[in-house]
């Protein structure tokens, strides 16, 4: 549907020429791995499109085995395009930035391998990838280091991580942060067979001065003792005496990092010390507690966890999510966030496609700000998030950054964010380029409902043209270019 006329304008909208733009999005080949992932990315930018108070034009790009990015780039610059959105692919990413230019401004979702000084102008690059996170999480934990411990020493921080490729990549992102901080850090192995050896190691020890008065109470009160039991009662009182005073102590690390998942996460957390500020990125979210009692469970295991994560997983609810993108609620995490990127990047390509240096942007993966005269990798901070009695509450990084954590309830009910309902306008003329598309959400559970079914009159090839190409089954007429379709003006 599209929205109200009256509806606000985005920044991008505001300064957007008053023609409709285009934007073409470049899906990976079907046989590629990260085919259902583009297409949940997909599902988010038609979503935000369709709710937009000024919608654009919507080109799908589908790559042929065999073609390139070059091909692709060009097969959307004879279309029209104002800008373009993707890959999402990394190999591809790193090809475009090693172009020396490009035909038209670029929105690529991924990170480029390795480092590089130059980068083509009218590229820029939005990321959600989790070594990014761990990098902002890390920068956050930092911050609530105190300046030295009770003992005057330095503090430190252990890393504890899985033996998965994707914990080494994150555990590797907080190690590089906290060198070149300067922090003191450890970093520890995950083995679920050693959880007892991982607990002592962690374990605060007593000063002198509270081991000599434990001590001195204990050799006073035995000596009192008239019989065996009260020697036992007397061992007991004083052992009870020893633990709490070693749990409320100053730890050996004030700060632990997390490269877990949630459930291995769930298995360390209750065995390290209470005064141990623990820390993680998106990888440890337990899910949402309102939905699934496996959530709840590792929520209350994970209690005072602060992790990093886009504020639309966070955020909505199967209710609220419809009435904002007039779609059903993607159903696992990472397909969440996924459908954000392609929200965010909607509005990245609007600004981009202006060529505008300077973009901040409140987003659903988090607060986005490019500085092109700098760098071409979009700035983003995703939302704090902590664990609290077994639900997860978003606060600002101001708060979680402090050395003492403040006392932060959960809300007493639950509240479902409400949105005004979007009224529906007659079907003009600005909707009947944007093609009846179906993305779905390959993911694990219930597919959400198709979107953007409806159908739209499609112009009729020439019996020479090559036959439309489809997504999902739905023919995308004369929308969807193919860089088989060069040399030559594609047809539209």
């Amino acid at each position: 549907m599209a929205s109200d006329a009256s509806a606000p304008l985005t920044a991008a909208e505001v300064a957007a020429p008053s023609r409709q733009l285009t934007f073409a999005l470049l899906m990976p080949p079907e046989d590629s791995p990260v085919h259902a992932a583009a297409r949940i990315v997909g599902n988010g930018l038609l979503a935000a499109n369709q709710t937009s108070a000024r919608p654009a034009n919507i080109l799908v790009i589908e790559a042929q085995k065999g073609s390139s990015i070059e091909e692709q780039l060009q097969a959307a610059a004879l279309a029209g395009a104002d800008a373009v959105i993707g890959p999402i692919e990394r190999e591809a990413v790193t090809r475009l930035a090693e172009l020396p230019s490009l035909p038209l401004p670029v929105v690529a979702l991924n990170s480029a391998e390795g480092s590089r000084s130059q980068y083509p102008p009218k590229l820029v690059i939005l990321s959600i990838s989790t070594e990014a996170e761990a990098e902002w999480i890390a920068r956050l934990a930092i911050r609530a280091l105190p300046a030295q411990t009770e003992k005057g020493t330095l503090p430190k921080v252990a890393v504890i991580a899985g033996s998965a490729p994707w914990e080494t990549r994150i555990a590797e992102a907080y190690a590089r942060t906290l060198a070149h901080a300067g922090i003191q850090y450890e970093i520890q192995r995950l083995d679920p067979e050693k959880l007892s050896e991982l607990q002592a190691h962690f374990e605060p020890v007593l000063n002198e001065e509270d081991e000599q008065k434990l001590n001195a109470l204990a050799h006073e009160q035995l000596a009192k003792a008239e019989s065996e039991n009260d020697r036992k009662r007397i061992s007991r009182s004083i052992a009870n005496m020893r633990r709490t005073k070693i749990a409320t102590a100053e730890p050996p690390f004030q700060a632990a990092l997390f490269a877990l998942s949630a459930q291995e996460a769930s298995l360390v957390r209750n065995r390290l010390p209470l005064r141990m500020r623990v820390w993680s990125t998106s990888a440890t979210n337990p899910g949402d507690p309102a939905t699934s009692s496996t959530a709840t469970t590792l929520a209350y295991d994970l209690e005072k966890l602060v992790f990093s994560e886009c504020p639309l997983v966070v955020r909505y609810d199967a209710q609220s999510f419809e009435a904002r993108f007039e779609t059903a609620m993607p159903y696992s995490l990472s397909a969440k966030r996924l459908f954000a990127l392609g929200v965010d990047a909607r509005e990245i390509a609007a600004q981009w496609s202006q060529l505008r240096t300077q973009i901040q942007y409140h987003g659903e993966t988090g607060s986005l700000e490019l500085n092109r005269l700098k760098s071409p990798v979009i700035a983003r901070e995703p939302q704090s998030v902590i664990v609290r009695s077994g639900r997860l509450v978003e606060v600002p990084q101001d708060v979680v950054a402090k050395t003492e954590l403040p006392n932060i309830e959960p809300p007493p009910d639950p509240a479902s964010m409400t949105f005004v309902p979007v009224k529906e306008v007659e079907h003009d003329v600005r909707r009947e380029s944007v093609k009846g598309i179906v993305i779905s959400d390959p993911g694990p559970g219930p597919a959400p409902t198709p979107m953007l079914q409806k159908t739209m009159p499609a112009r009729t090839p020439s019996s020479e043209a090559p036959a439309a190409p489809s997504l999902g089954g739905v023919p995308l007429s004369g929308e969807t270019i193919t860089p088989s379709e060069m040399p030559g003006t594609p047809q539209l």
